[in-house]
């Protein structure tokens, strides 16, 4: 209804409060174009069609152009923000060139002044109107979509922090506090087997569950610690192993029952203090598996040294008294030992030998930034 007021006081501004020769008719035009801009957002190409089309009727009817001009200028407003910037200024193009021609049509004989004139112009104006409008939008839609997109970004970023630092914490406890404790389990077990036989138990043997104990404690108040601090620093003060404690772990592993035979090929190389750890970890762990899992009195240990890479290999006979073997369970400790040596940019499999028993097999370069395959490795290793 707007546009059918502005459409009677465009006529009286320009008729000078003229209106004799509007009628009914005039104003029942006036009043439908304005109805036709209710379904402009809808479909706005048709509506700008039926005011055009309107704009005729009125004009043959005797009225002037100018009292549609309002319903016209909102309907071109409307296609040039509903549609692309093509699309809007071909509308406006063809509005103001039916304008034209309609006013030469049918009001031919009225003399020509800057408001009859001003019609293609006040609907270009419209278009440019329409079509700013919708570029704006379109920007700050853009920017929204960028500011929910970097919102989104964040929090998968940080959940997969916070996964990946469960995984590194999983890890952590299996790898560590579980080796202790399956230490202790053993050695108390092998205690309290020489004790029922009625023989005199090793040396040594409780003090070593007693440091055994004293060592998972002290691992699982670093982590803790650690966790409560939210922070990597406190990980990177807590001591890390080497292969320069091999002999101190394999005789943890001869107190609980399992003698433990370590063999070294090659020239021992310089790997990164990253790398050692790793490779400590994955030896640790696999012997753990097969004092948990393999019920084998011995297992093999050999560290092959190459030109750029180390190859761990541990195995275990098959067992007399079980059909489990090492890694077995929940198979956590394989993927621990595989994803610490990935983490390293090496690799590591395991799975049954030939006449039984099982084989753990890890190739580690010295430095994380090369990879090493496996073949190359060893065919290295072999030379």
């Amino acid at each position: 209804m707007i546009t059918a007021v502005l459409g009677l006081l465009t006529l009286l501004v320009i008729d000078r409060g003229d209106l004799r020769g509007l009628d009914a008719g005039h104003v029942l035009l006036i009043v439908a174009g304005s109805c036709a801009l209710l379904l402009r957002r809808r479909a706005p190409v048709p509506t700008l069609a039926v005011v055009l089309v309107l704009s005729v009727v009125n004009q043959a009817a005797g009225s002037l152009l100018d009292v549609m001009l309002p319903a016209i200028e909102v309907a071109v407003y409307t296609v040039a923000l509903r549609t692309g910037r093509r699309g809007a200024w071909a509308t406006a193009a063809l509005a103001a060139a039916w304008v034209a021609v309609t006013l030469l049509a049918f009001q031919s004989e009225l003399p020509v002044n800057a408001q009859r004139l001003g019609a293609a112009a006040w609907i270009v104006a419209a278009a440019a109107v329409g079509d700013a409008v919708r570029s704006r939008r379109a920007v700050v839609a853009a920017l929204r979509e960028r500011a929910e997109r970097a919102e989104r970004t964040r929090a998968e970023e940080a959940a997969r922090q916070v996964a990946e630092e469960r995984v590194r914490i999983s890890r952590d406890l299996h790898d560590i506090v579980a080796h202790q404790l399956t230490l202790i389990h053993a050695q108390a077990g092998v205690g309290v087997h020489l004790e029922n036989a009625g023989v005199p138990r090793p040396d040594g043997l409780l003090e070593q569950i007693r440091d055994g104990a004293k060592v998972a404690l002290q691992e699982l108040r670093t982590t803790v610690g650690a966790l409560g601090q939210g922070t990597e620093a406190a990980l990177a003060h807590q001591p890390m192993p080497g292969l320069s404690l091999l002999d101190d772990l394999t005789r943890s592993f001869e107190l609980a029952g399992l003698q433990v035979d370590v063999r070294q090929r090659g020239e021992p190389g310089r790997p990164s203090a990253t790398v050692e750890v790793t490779a400590f970890r994955i030896l640790q762990e696999a012997l753990t598996n097969v004092q948990k899992h393999a019920h084998v009195d011995t297992a093999e240990v050999e560290l092959c040294w190459g030109a750029e890479a180390l190859v761990l290999n541990v195995r275990n006979g098959p067992s007399p008294r079980s059909t489990h073997v090492a890694g077995e369970g929940t198979r956590r400790g394989l993927l621990s030992m595989k994803e610490r040596a990935a983490a390293v940019r090496g690799t590591c499999e395991a799975g049954p030998v030939h006449g039984g028993g099982y084989l753990v097999t890890a190739v580690l370069p010295f430095h994380e930034t090369g990879r090493v395959q496996p073949l190359a490795a060893a065919e290295t290793v072999a030379r």
